[in-house]
């Protein structure tokens, strides 16, 4: 697609989430922006922001009615350009508000109970005792996560290896995990844990006889008009990986909990469905955001942010946060999709709660400026 194709198709689907107005700027290189006066404060500081490379990746601030702010930077496309809105991205553990979506659709079906077992699903997992859907909702189920503490999971770095190589199946995750003690008596902490969404993924296939793949797509992308974001796919991230580890290859194996590949206009077409529940019942969507020590499902309260809730994301190559201020009519999303440029992998082959604290804390400095920025221009 040449410069100006894409610059018509970006400004047209800007122009569409803004309701058909189009008094949209556009400045610099793959930057757009509201013209209302209402919004020049803040736009001008995001405009600085970005001239200052506080800003990677790509970038949009909007409300429910309009767009304010749409930016790609400091980073490349597979085309060989600077990243735009229409970049798509590996969106990590964003996926489990999806995954969440899906599972509370079912519940409203009458096909699936939060206080469901969850070893009405699985029996062979003994373990799990009275375990259920809503301890792996609110991460309240005491299991050891697959992904972040993979060899403690799998009994070998070997495996763990297998794991980030996409050679780990269903069989040999369930094999595992049905031999592993609890860390927790279920429903008793809170404990943050990829393992559970994958398990919801499970269920609902289990439960409808459909892929997860299929799934998602039914019950999220195509209502919300998601048309560039995918599920356990492979090849259509059109952001280039600057970290040696490149392109996830266990998407399959982390359905439900960090396979989805998204870019920012498809992300505000979920907020915005999802929070003016066009793809909820207020059911649904007040269970999904009912938070039990700071945790709803697929989404979190932000410590030090009130009126503010949101999800973080992150593979081998990138980070991303879907984050939404929020009052009592009024909302502003912003979603933020980052090439991350470090690698840690010794970071994380020496992995304790502390480092990885530390690794977590300096990715989301690339966001910081952006969610301060927010924060601050929020009327609530």
């Amino acid at each position: 697609m040449n410069i100006n194709m894409k610059h018509d198709e970006i400004q047209g689907a800007l122009v569409a989430l803004n309701g058909g107005k189009t008094d949209l700027g556009y400045e610099e290189e793959n930057a757009w922006y509201s013209r209302k006066p209402e919004w020049a404060p803040l736009v001008e500081e995001l405009k600085t922001a970005l001239r200052n490379n506080h800003i990677r990746g790509s970038i949009m601030v909007a409300t429910d009615s309009d767009v304010i702010f749409a930016a790609g930077a400091q980073s490349r496309e597979a085309d060989g350009g600077t990243v735009s809105p229409l970049t798509t991205y590996e969106i990590g553990s964003i996926t489990k508000m999806h995954t969440a979506v899906c599972v509370f659709k079912l519940i409203d079906a009458g096909m699936l109970r939060l206080d469901d077992k969850v070893t009405q699903f699985f029996p062979a997992y003994t373990k799990a005792g009275a375990m259920t859907v809503f301890d792996l909702l609110h991460m309240r189920s005491g299991i050891v996560d697959f992904a972040n503490d993979a060899e403690a999971f799998f009994g070998s770095p070997e495996l763990a290896e297998a794991l980030d190589e996409g050679k780990i199946t269903d069989e040999i995750l369930l094999e595992h995990l049905y031999r592993l003690d609890l860390r927790f008596a279920p429903g008793t902490e809170m404990k943050y844990c990829n393992t559970n969404y994958v398990l919801l993924a499970m269920i609902l296939e289990k439960i409808t006889g459909k892929s997860y793949r299929e799934l998602v797509s039914e019950l999220v992308f195509v209502p919300a008009g998601m048309r560039a974001s995918s599920a356990v796919t492979f090849g259509d991230v059109t952001s280039v990986p600057e970290d040696k580890a490149g392109y996830m290859k266990e998407f399959m194996i982390a359905r439900g909990a960090g396979d989805i590949h998204s870019n920012v206009l498809d992300q505000l077409r979920f907020d915005r469905a999802f929070f003016l529940e066009r793809i909820v019942s207020p059911a649904a969507k007040a269970g999904i955001l009912n938070f039990v020590d700071g945790y709803g499902c697929g989404w979190e309260q932000v410590a030090g942010y009130e009126n503010c809730v949101s999800h973080s994301g992150a593979t081998n190559s990138y980070y991303c946060l879907n984050a939404v201020f929020h009052a009592s009519s009024d909302r502003m999303y912003l979603i933020m999709l980052t090439c991350w440029p470090g690698n840690d992998e010794e970071a994380s082959d020496e992995a304790t709660d502390e480092t990885e604290k530390t690794v977590e804390e300096d990715r989301y400095s690339y966001f910081q400026p952006a969610v301060n920025i927010c924060k601050k221009h929020f009327k609530t």
